[in-house]
């Protein structure tokens, strides 16, 4: 039975502290250096993790991030609190001094399955400057054959802007070379610290997308665009063949919902328009019911080239994207240059 992308997200990801370390160019979270009194306790954190429980079948991905989230003292608590209610559990890390292998070790120990890194580049030249840190290109390197070596499941994460976009191809044998099992391509959303001019142009994202879906034939591990789901319209124009899908991208409130770390509940990390808080309504509740989630998974809702493209139900453009720039959560994706004229 498909997934039914109204009543159950198939990932979220949780913000469970805004420290950080690091000064990420593109950080969409403008991240702190110290901890905000005002996060979620390990209390409250267990009681959304009941709901999820409870309320969510079959139970998503949960992928524990930040910030960075070595930086709170009982991280280990919330991913053993997780685990325990049978929920599958990732975490996001900074590579930090945070991150030894002794705090890979627990991980493991308490049944975190898959861990993934941000690398952005092939090289300390392009990482490092992108990350903000000196030495986080070779540490990254290290860490990501500590995780193997442990057996996790390894994901790389790698933003693509202006800055990082021609080191793709290079990006992609680095990530077979560390064997991951994922390879996820992020396409920058001017929000946070990261600009629109460090964005890719609109012809550019569609020269990339159609880059990435012919490497992903191939690509010994999966490959997945985030933050462009006209990903799927420029597969279907690249690979000959390819059956048209029959369930909607995964993307903003469909199928995707982000927990900040005060308990905020957002369509996207990339996306600060708030559905509601869990201190105040259960998780299940907001993502089903709240009229900004719901409006998110209404194709007929979106506005602009959007609203009159073709691929709408299974694309449905950037929603965050159209946010950051036109300030309108359902207005057509600036980042993508297709239009229903072009089809005639």
């Amino acid at each position: 039975m498909p997934w039914d992308v109204r009543q159950a997200p198939h990932v979220i990801t949780w913000e469970v502290t805004r420290a950080c370390q690091l000064h990420c160019r593109h950080c969409r979270a403008k991240a702190i250096r110290h901890r905000n009194p005002a996060e979620l306790t390990l209390a409250e954190i267990e009681q959304v993790l009941e709901d999820i429980r409870d309320h969510f079948d079959p139970h998503p991905l949960l992928i524990f991030t930040g910030g960075d989230p070595t930086e709170r003292d009982d991280l280990l608590d919330i991913l053993r609190a997780s685990v325990q209610r049978g929920l599958s559990t990732a975490v996001a890390p900074s590579v930090t001094p945070n991150l030894t292998p002794a705090v890979l070790d627990a991980w493991r120990e308490v049944g975190v399955r898959t861990i993934s890194l941000s690398i952005d580049g092939p090289s300390p030249a392009v990482h490092d400057t992108f990350r903000g840190v000196p030495g986080t290109f070779l540490a990254s390197l290290a860490v990501a054959r500590a995780i193997k070596e442990r057996g996790f499941g390894l994901q790389v994460n790698t933003a693509v802007d202006v800055h990082t976009v021609d080191s793709l191809p290079e990006m992609g044998a680095l990530a077979r070379d560390l064997g991951v099992a994922s390879w996820e391509v992020f396409f920058v959303v001017p929000t946070g610290r990261a600009r629109q001019e460090d964005a890719l142009s609109p012809e550019s994202m569609d020269r990339t997308l159609a880059w990435l879906a012919t490497y992903a034939q191939s690509a010994p591990y999966r490959v997945t665009a985030v933050a462009a789901p006209q990903y799927r319209r420029v597969m279907l124009e690249t690979i000959p063949g390819l059956a048209r899908p029959r369930t909607p991208a995964v993307r903003e409130a469909q199928g995707f919902a982000f927990i900040d770390h005060t308990g905020e509940v957002y369509p996207s990390g990339y996306l600060p328009v708030s559905g509601g808080n869990v201190r105040r309504t259960p998780l299940s509740t907001i993502y089903r019911e709240s009229p900004l989630f719901v409006s998110l998974r209404d194709p007929d809702a979106l506005k602009g080239k959007c609203g009159t493209c073709p691929y709408r139900d299974i694309c449905g453009g950037s929603r965050a994207r159209a946010y950051a720039v036109h300030g309108d959560v359902l207005a057509e994706d600036p980042g993508c240059p297709y239009s229903a004229v072009m089809a005639v």
